[in-house]
């Protein structure tokens, strides 16, 4: 654990190699109008757990969708407004680079960059992503506020939740939400798996309560627990069996509460706070993400009451969203644990545009997408508790695909039979198929829809072409590059005809440091001829000297800004991976140079010599057949 401390700008004198260590373990924040350095709060061991819990492919497609090419994943940069791409993310080792604006780094530089975020706080989000506690740490005072009143929210959620249960499960006023769990088959072991409760029919049992326990009015208002009326506080809920809602280390950000019967709002959410964003958590995602990950399926339904049905009766990779439209944020969320996605909408006019836009929303993501649709209309917490879970767990698994899902919808809607019905079927389904990259699988629906349609294929196959024509945003286009990548990676290379061994010997010892000490003994820093790539080189020789393995990060902490960019750039570099052989000849070309050097100034030495009958003249002659000799050798 770093110590931590402060000083202003002004009062510090740094020489370069002490700017170089400044820049690489602190990070500068302003804290009232004044400038501050604040030293590293975590470990390089919490770090490194961090960073490996978090895959870079996965973080960044949070924010951009990556197409693969190659051994790497491209995009147009987050960064910067472009039309083709030239950004870079080389998943195995864990860096990006873009050859436009020459944005670079790690996990946490994208998270940094992105969110603007101090490090510090990039390492947290990361953490809470991964499910990682963070360690206890040292905290400025501006921070240890921040945290203790984000901590003075979850504590008093966290007693709400108590309440909410206790009344429910221990009290006389919460009969009526117990009797409504129970004639929905939900047990006692799952209303306390999620913590249900009751709300009970009281204008100010809550607030009263939490008020004589030294909650403020202001604290229950914040959170959605109660409003206020003339200087008067009341309570929020009311009469409503409650689901609490957690984020992904299990802690109670919010609340939803439904009512016993047909009155209106139907459901009542917790507004949005600094510890509650709907747009980023899944309801039931605490207890569903291992089973998720486990069968590499997500159902997604739509209300609490589904997810609670599903658990209880053993499905528990069920989830849904909060009260609001599916989000891009939360279909990442999935796309993290699952490579497929059942969307388990009710089947009303509603559900089905919720599932239209769920599609959409998850389309260009790569994960497989079906759509559930369960017989007689009924949604999942009906048809479970009446056909069972095994009757639903096979109608997940019959699922129809997505294709097969809109073919069947647009059937149902229009008359096969007319012009008009079939130019709108293929309306319909186009913008759908246009986002599959499925070759097989495109070809496969294309030739289904002809037959469905009764036209010839290629009738069907002209329609898609002009679709996909027009609106190439919709497809799953191979990705374009962008034609000044390799110019700016020229340019970053440099002229020099060692430009590539540099390169790729610095890669190699980057990704295998077991092969310092063999490429030292063959291969001078001096001989770098750029600047950075030569510091480069020494400093992983002098780390590798100091304590054995590292790791490129390790290397890239230690580096400025400029070395830290050109270890990034290399790194995404799309060349064939190197082994012994390849690098061997990078060495070969490294040594000749050297012994080349060497047999000039040798040679020159002895034809001085030679002119002035020196005695030293037998020596330098002997040191330039020892050179020659060891030149053949290599060659």
């Amino acid at each position: 654990m770093y110590p931590f401390f402060r000083f202003t700008l002004k009062e510090c004198s740094l020489k370069k190699e002490f700017h170089r260590w400044i820049e690489n373990n602190i990070y500068v924040s302003v804290i009232e109008m004044k400038q501050v350095i604040r030293v590293k709060r975590f470990s390089s061991e919490f770090i490194e757990q961090v960073r490996q819990a978090n895959d870079i492919v996965s973080v960044i497609s949070d924010y951009v969708t990556l197409k693969r090419r190659g051994r790497n994943f491209w995009a147009c940069c987050p960064f910067h407004n472009e039309k083709t791409a030239s950004f870079s993310v080389a998943a195995d080792k864990g860096f990006f680079y873009c050859f436009g604006c020459h944005a670079h780094g790690d996990v946490f530089q994208f998270i940094m960059k992105k969110e603007n975020l101090s490090f510090s706080d990039a390492v947290e989000r990361l953490a809470e992503r991964a499910h990682i506690a963070l360690p206890v740490v040292e905290r400025s005072a501006e921070e240890i506020a921040r945290d203790k009143q984000r901590d003075r929210l979850y504590q008093i959620n966290e007693m709400a939740g108590n309440f909410f249960h206790n009344c429910l499960t221990q009290t006389h006023y919460g009969q009526p939400g117990l009797a409504y769990f129970h004639k929905r088959h939900v047990s006692d072991d799952t209303i306390e798996a999620f913590k249900l409760g009751f709300a009970p029919e009281s204008w100010d049992k809550l607030t009263t309560a939490f008020m004589k326990k030294g909650v403020t009015g202001r604290e229950l208002v914040l959170l959605g627990l109660a409003k206020e009326k003339n200087g008067h506080f009341y309570d929020a809920f009311r009469g409503r069996v409650m689901f609490p809602i957690r984020d992904g280390r299990s802690r109670i950000v919010g609340f939803g509460g439904r009512v016993l019967d047909d009155s209106k709002p139907k459901y009542l959410n917790s507004p949005e706070t600094s510890i509650f964003n709907k747009r980023r958590l899944l309801f039931a995602m605490d207890l569903a993400h291992k089973a998720i990950y486990e069968q590499g399926k997500a159902i997604l339904v739509e209300g609490y009451m589904d997810v609670v049905s599903a658990h209880n009766r053993g499905i528990h990779n069920v989830v849904a969203s909060l009260g609001t439209s599916f989000t891009p944020e939360q279909a990442r969320l999935l796309q993290r644990q699952a490579k497929e996605l059942v969307l388990g909408y009710d089947m009303d006019g509603a559900g089905r545009q919720a599932t239209q836009r769920a599609m959409e929303i998850v389309r260009g993501l790569g994960m497989r997408i079906r759509v559930l649709s369960l017989p007689q209309g009924k949604d999942p917490d009906e048809y479970i508790n009446a056909a069972g879970p095994d009757k639903f767990r096979q109608a997940v698994d019959e699922a129809p695909n997505v294709l097969d899902y809109m073919l069947m919808r647009a059937l149902q809607r229009f008359d096969v039979t007319t012009l008009e019905g079939k130019s709108s079927i293929t309306t319909m389904v186009l913008p759908v198929v246009a986002a599959v990259d499925n070759r097989v699988l495109l070809e496969a629906f294309l030739k289904k829809l002809a037959g469905q349609l009764q036209i010839g294929e290629n009738a069907v196959r002209s329609e898609f072409n002009k679709y996909v024509a027009a609106h190439p945003e919709a497809g799953q286009q191979p990705v374009v590059i962008s034609s000044s990548v390799s110019q700016e990676n020229a340019a970053a290379r440099g002229s020099g005809a060692m430009a590539v061994a540099e390169e790729n010997i610095l890669r190699f010892l980057l990704e295998k440091p077991a092969a310092c000490g063999r490429i030292h003994a063959k291969v001078s820093a001096d001989l770098f001829a750029d600047e950075r790539r030569r510091h480069i080189y020494q400093l992983i020789l002098d780390t590798y000297a100091h304590q054995g393995m590292y790791t490129p990060h390790d290397i890239q902490q230690k580096l400025t800004p400029e070395e830290a960019e050109e270890v990034a750039r290399i790194m995404v570099l799309q060349d064939v991976p190197l082994d012994e052989n390849v690098l061997m000849d990078y060495v070969k070309r490294f040594r000749m140079a050297d012994l080349q050097k060497q047999y000039l100034a040798h040679s020159r030495l002895a034809a001085t010599y030679s002119r002035t009958g020196d005695a030293r003249l037998a020596e330098e002659l002997a040191a330039c057949k020892k050179i020659n000799d060891e030149m053949k050798q290599w060659s």
